[in-house]
């Protein structure tokens, strides 16, 4: 009976370090489509950021539309989120916009990359196929296309105030009445679908 050979460890290495390049370009993207947008930051300066070099781009994600593809598809997943309780659903939601501080949002991602045509139209395909089904189908009948909307307004409008315009943050984030209300306002639109 022929037995295979073992496993060439050199390819588990490199299977290792393949995943941490990969993780280090979308960190690296994710930092500077959050900070400068899509057409401002370059292959080069994310490849800098993270450390590799450029070519590897292009090997891991094709180009840099890829890469923004992939750093949109990791920072849009709301599966973790429909894991919360249903009837907690509106504070567990503002208890991560006012616990994410430092992490570069998908908001401003979406915001500082929708002047270029490309970048925009894989954010509105992204941002309905991994986040809006997906939170419609969540929320169910009765309107859960609607109501997903409704909570996006809700969210965006939220977080522009919050994360986009500085003096605004400071007052919301200290505010307990401005947090009770935006609770009390997206658990409204959960609960529309009853219990």
């Amino acid at each position: 009976m022929h037995k295979p050979p073992p496993p060439d460890p050199r390819s588990s290495t490199r299977q290792r370090d393949a995943e941490r390049t990969r993780a280090a370009l979308i960190d690296a993207a994710r930092t500077l489509f959050s900070t400068r947008g899509f057409a401002s930051t370059g292959v080069r300066d994310i490849a800098d950021l993270a450390g590799v070099n450029s070519s590897l781009v292009g090997r891991y994600f094709g180009s840099k539309q890829g890469l923004y593809r992939a750093t949109l598809e990791q920072v849009l997943d709301i599966t973790p989120l429909l894991q919360v309780e249903r009837r907690r659903f509106g504070e567990e939601v503002v208890a991560l916009f006012f616990g994410a501080e430092d992490a570069p949002g998908p908001l401003a991602m979406l915001i500082l990359s929708a002047t270029d045509p490309e970048a925009y139209a894989t954010t509105v395909e992204l941002l309905r196929e991994k986040a809006m089904e997906p939170l419609a189908r969540w929320l169910g009948p009765p309107d859960g296309e609607g109501r997903a909307a409704r909570l996006n307004i809700l969210w965006s409008g939220f977080l522009i105030s919050c994360r986009l315009m500085p003096d605004h943050h400071q007052s919301a984030s200290g505010n307990t009445s401005t947090r009770r209300w935006l609770e009390q306002a997206i658990q409204a639109v959960v609960d529309e679908g009853g219990t």
